[in-house]
């Protein structure tokens, strides 16, 4: 099971290393590189692609937010950033919990509202793909510059668009993981309203776990609480970290709920 992270990295990096190529070089360079492009929901939703919709929906029902943790190329890039941030920066403070933020859910309505009103601004700054394009934009410009005329921007506001979209990216990962995916991001918080009901979830066998805290320590979504034995699905992007570093096998990707088998607490008789 602990091989899951290493697929995971493995089909993340292509998919980054493509998904790169296509925006910053050119949309022909690999006929792969084209089906990166259409396999990212927004795009295919704006295209009237309902097809890879759909599909992504049906694989979040199953697995959960995969897309957010493989095919995503904005998510990738924070992985980058925390990366660097754990091998550059000091020694960092543990991972723990926290509360999931109530502003996900009226950014995700506002942001689709405007899609469906055609309102360009709000998906231009919060829209995965489209931040994806514009960083790779403020490396090429002249790769992105037809693009940002169908938006009605000059290349100048591209690139600094690109600039800001990094930096914030990488101020965002340096000091809440993948708080982007999980606070801020409507296509993240769409998935996310499946991914408590999804057929494979990631779950804390109660009697197996020795609250070592590790599983909370590298979890960069934030949503593992070892105490309660909980994990919040929701919010939880199936980069599967957790699942490396538990020492005794007690949190598990899998498909039934786990129920504790050994009693806290057992019953004594009164005492007659």
């Amino acid at each position: 099971m602990k091989d899951l992270r290493t697929i995971r990295i493995f089909l993340a990096t292509l998919f980054f290393i493509l998904a790169v190529a296509y925006l910053a070089v050119s949309p022909t360079i690999h006929p792969i590189a084209r089906v990166v492009a259409k396999v990212q929901i927004i795009p295919s939703l704006m295209a009237v692609g309902m097809g890879a919709v759909l599909v992504w929906f049906a694989v979040t029902f199953l697995f959960g937010r995969i897309y957010c943790s493989t095919i995503c190329p904005v998510g990738t890039f924070q992985d980058v950033a925390i990366w660097l941030r754990r091998r550059l920066g000091r020694r960092q403070r543990p991972v723990r919990f926290r509360q999931p933020a109530a502003v996900r859910y009226p950014l995700a309505v506002i942001f689709f509202l405007c899609l469906l009103l055609g309102v360009t601004v709000v998906p231009f700054w919060l829209e995965p793909w489209s931040i994806m394009r514009n960083i790779c934009g403020a490396i090429r410009p002249s790769a992105q510059e037809e693009a940002w005329i169908e938006l009605g921007i000059g290349m100048g506001i591209g690139v600094v668009a690109g600039i800001v979209s990094a930096v914030l990216l990488i101020v965002c990962a340096a000091l809440t993981g993948r708080g982007y995916c999980t606070e801020i991001c409507p296509v993240g918080t769409a998935l996310g309203l499946l991914s408590d009901y999804t057929l494979l979830h990631i779950e804390i066998d109660p009697d197996k776990c020795i609250n070592c805290m590790k599983c909370e320590d590298v979890c960069e979504a934030h949503c593992i609480k070892v105490v309660s034995r909980y994990v919040d699905n929701s919010r939880c992007i199936r980069c599967f970290d957790c699942l490396k570093v538990c020492p005794n096998d007690a949190i598990r990707y899998q498909i039934q709920r786990n129920r504790r088998g050994t009693p806290l607490v057992n019953k004594v008789s009164d005492a007659k």
